[in-house]
């Protein structure tokens, strides 16, 4: 069975057996599915060619069970700190399957890399960091440039402007030309546009501008006699790939192979929201009913803005399928709101439920990305009660 969706149902039904198991939290609950996890894992094995690294970024879930489950399925992970590449190593993840991206590399966590990672893809995120690389450095190193193609998402998930901090930007392409014609010391192109991204044409676009580019510094480094080639490409991640009316993964994909016909590069994938999101969900009890006026009604829940930073803090536009356990017709109009001590959290200011009673149980679903990982201490709250189902 392919466990897309994790439907109301199936959540009440996991979230009885649970309680049955005396598993669950009293307050709140955090549920991860593994069937849900492996069949998007799956996914990228089927229309990947097969030597493509699937390093799936840690930020996004960074829960030590599921890391482990995906090291145990012979996946790689990125890590954007050096926490997470210690997190990737106590997964059980080789050193050539991990990916190491973080734009404020230190010399020490460099040192360490050299010293603990043989065989790692460390990408390089500024001409002045270039230079704080021992010339026998043990790990794969790319270059990561900033394509500057344009891309419709949210201004805060956009990193391919002139000024985002992340990459090289093509402007300076004769420079990067330069350094990478004049050594072997880079074997890898890293590229990452943005996150939240719907349309995927300008990532094609990305990759065809950059293979082209690698093609032109590959045959200029024939001429000078460096044998070692530009072999591989991090096209990174951030699509949200529609699989239901058609399946945009597939298209992506021979759109890469179109890109790429006659060329053999390696490719590398960093991809962490369309891996988790759907895999998880989120159960809470429901501790208060207030009635401020006749229209609006306040439930007070035990998870907020420490779980959903994103939505409470940031101007993007996340709405998690919310229910309750056991009603299913609409009847009020509620204001769902966290136990956070600021007037701020708010997970839902206006939402249609079934009439909530103290002690029901709301659940929220797809709640697998970008939730857990960026748990708040705001309050000196403890983490919410994980389960892996």
């Amino acid at each position: 069975m392919n466990l897309r969706v994790i439907s109301k149902s199936i959540a009440e039904k996991v979230l009885a057996e649970a309680k049955s198991k005396k598993l669950v939290h009293p307050k709140a609950n955090y549920f991860y599915s593994k069937e849900a996890l492996r069949y998007r894992l799956n996914l990228l094995t089927e229309y990947f060619p097969k030597n493509t690294l699937h390093a799936i970024a840690i930020k996004t879930n960074n829960h030590p069970e599921v890391l482990k489950y995906i090291a145990n399925n012979g996946f790689g992970l990125e890590a954007a700190s050096i926490e997470e590449v210690k997190l990737a190593q106590k997964a059980g993840v080789s050193p050539s399957k991990i990916v190491f991206d973080s734009p404020v590399k230190t010399k020490s966590e460099i040192d360490y890399c050299h010293k603990n990672l043989p065989g790692a893809l460390i990408n390089v995120n500024c001409f002045e960091e270039i230079k704080r690389y021992p010339k026998d450095f043990s790990c794969k190193l790319g270059l990561r440039i900033n394509p500057l193609v344009n891309v419709d998402t949210d201004k805060d998930l956009n990193v391919s402007k002139l000024n985002s901090k992340f990459g090289i930007p093509f402007t300076k392409k004769n420079e990067i030309f330069k350094l990478l014609t004049n050594s072997d010391q880079f074997t890898a192109i890293h590229f990452h546009i943005g996150s939240g991204i719907s349309d995927f044409a300008p990532n094609l676009k990305a990759y065809k501008i950059l293979t082209e580019f690698i093609l032109e510094v590959n045959s200029e480094r024939i001429k000078k006699g460096i044998l070692k080639s530009i072999d591989t490409v991090d096209i990174g991640g951030g699509i949200d790939f529609e699989l239901e009316s058609e399946n945009g993964l597939e298209m992506f994909t021979k759109g890469l192979s179109e890109a790429s016909k006659y060329i053999d590069f390696k490719i590398v994938t960093e991809f962490g929201k369309f891996i988790h999101e759907n895999n998880a969900f989120v159960s809470s009890s429901v501790e208060y009913i207030t009635k401020n006026t006749p229209e609006i009604h306040n439930a007070f829940i035990h998870v907020g803005a420490d779980l959903f930073l994103r939505k409470v803090y940031s101007s993007m536009n996340i709405n998690y399928p919310i229910s309750v356990v056991g009603k299913e017709r609409s009847q009020q109009i509620y204001r769902i709101v966290g136990p956070l001590c600021f007037a701020g959290d708010v997970l839902y200011e206006s939402v249609n439920l079934p009439i909530l009673n103290e002690g029901d149980e709301i659940i929220i679903n797809n709640t697998g990305a970008n939730t857990l990982s960026m748990w708040s201490k705001h309050c000196s709250r403890e983490e919410i009660n994980f389960i892996f189902f």
